[in-house]
């Protein structure tokens, strides 16, 4: 017990374990009224996905020495900016979905981004398992709360969006307790070096590429076919990605790891985070079989799940590929194939949630997936420099380069 309490995989999955809780208890709701909250929770993370500046990966990037030394008051007031910036990009993805409450997505926007900063800087300083323990613990109010709503036979979306703005709220209030410490600290002092914003922006530029890729499928999905279509794919995508969720601490543990070895180490965080994957994805699509025998409205997620499963597949290699690139500098290789995959994404779900609704989408998004992750160890394999078999002492090796 002691062991898995200690790992930080294990709390990362377990705050997805009560994530999903939390998503199975909502099938509770009529498909019409889950569709309101997921559009909602929906805008909110895509709002905080393209106004977060990607501060997790900027400052693991950057590292222990940038944030408890270089960077001051100027850095800090940079990253409280994805607060007011998120907010205002979740109004306006809740406005273009038609079936989200664009007030209930601005505040769950602040939430989640005033809650995201204390985290970076936590992973940042090495306490993985700090952050996600706290994630963990937080995450276990929602199903709770949901629990309550179904004793009290509550089954609308607005009152379930009031719980889960509640636990957005505890989250962040909790992350700053706890590792907030270090900020505060950065606002009594000076920045004492250039922000590398340049790097900020290559890397978050492929960050919001990538999650118009992960997102606006379920955003189209509620604009075309209503929100009962976007209750049942919605349900089968947080069941794919919770197979995936290995994946996230594998990449953050590739970013930050700037030692001699790392690209033998990545390859071994590649094989458990694919093996990982393809485990939960088997489990998760008995679940949704077993779910869809059980409820009514809820018999396609199953099969959209099916379709799905190559995509969570991928997602656990390229999360491990696309943190190396960045890792060894090469953010703008990883920046221009999530642009393309997201230009193809926007067009590809545009056309396909009209016409093939949830089987069609769910078809396009793996396939978009695949073809990038393959892209991404491609172009890691391809940067690889060739082994000398004698090295020439009397050569100098130039200095790497930054991106600065």
């Amino acid at each position: 017990m002691r062991k898995v309490l200690g790992s930080a995989t294990v709390m990362y999955l377990s705050a997805l374990g009560m994530s999903g809780a939390a998503i199975l208890l909502s099938i509770a709701l009529p498909p019409d009224e889950r569709g309101l909250l997921v559009a909602t929770t929906t805008s909110a993370s895509l709002g905080v996905a393209i106004g977060g500046f990607s501060l997790e990966s900027f400052l693991l990037a950057q590292g222990r020495g940038w944030l408890g030394e270089l960077s001051g008051r100027r850095s800090l007031l940079i990253y409280l900016a994805t607060v007011p910036i998120s907010a205002v990009l979740a109004w306006a993805f809740a406005l273009y979905s038609a079936e989200a409450s664009p007030l209930a997505a601005a505040i769950g926007a602040v939430c989640i981004a005033a809650s995201t900063v204390p985290a970076a800087a936590g992973l940042t300083l090495g306490e993985f398992l700090s952050v996600y323990r706290h994630r963990a613990v937080y995450a276990a109010a929602a199903p709770l709360l949901y629990v309550v709503l179904i004793a009290m036979s509550v089954r609308t979306g607005e009152s379930w969006l009031m719980a889960w703005l509640a636990c957005q709220v505890t989250m962040a209030v909790g992350l700053w307790a706890a590792h907030g410490a270090v900020l505060l600290r950065m606002g009594r002092r000076p920045s004492l070096h250039p922000e590398r914003l340049d790097r900020m922006a290559v890397t978050h530029v492929g960050a919001i590429a990538v999650a118009f890729n992960f997102r606006f499928d379920q955003l189209a999905l509620a604009r075309y076919q209503g929100a009962d279509q976007i209750a049942v794919y919605s349900l089968a995508v947080a069941a794919i990605e919770f197979a995936q969720s290995g994946a996230v601490v594998a990449a953050q543990r590739t970013l930050g790891d700037h030692e001699e070895g790392s690209a033998d180490r990545m390859r071994g965080v590649l094989r458990r985070s694919l093996l990982l994957a393809v485990g939960l994805g088997a489990l998760v699509l008995v679940g949704l079989a077993g779910i869809g025998l059980l409820t009514d409205g809820y018999e396609m997620a199953f099969l959209v799940g099916l379709v799905l499963l190559p995509r969570s597949i991928a997602v656990a290699a390229d999360k491990v590929f696309s943190a190396r690139l960045v890792n060894l500098h090469r953010e703008r290789t990883a920046t221009l194939l999530a642009i393309v995959t997201a230009v193809a994404a926007v067009v590809g779900y545009s056309l396909a949630a009209p016409r093939f609704g949830l089987v069609g989408v769910a078809a396009v998004s793996s396939v978009l997936f695949v073809l990038h992750s393959i892209a991404a160890g491609a172009a890691l394999r391809a940067g690889r420099p060739a082994p000398a078999s004698r090295p020439d002492p009397t050569v100098r090796e130039p200095e790497p380069t930054h991106v600065v």
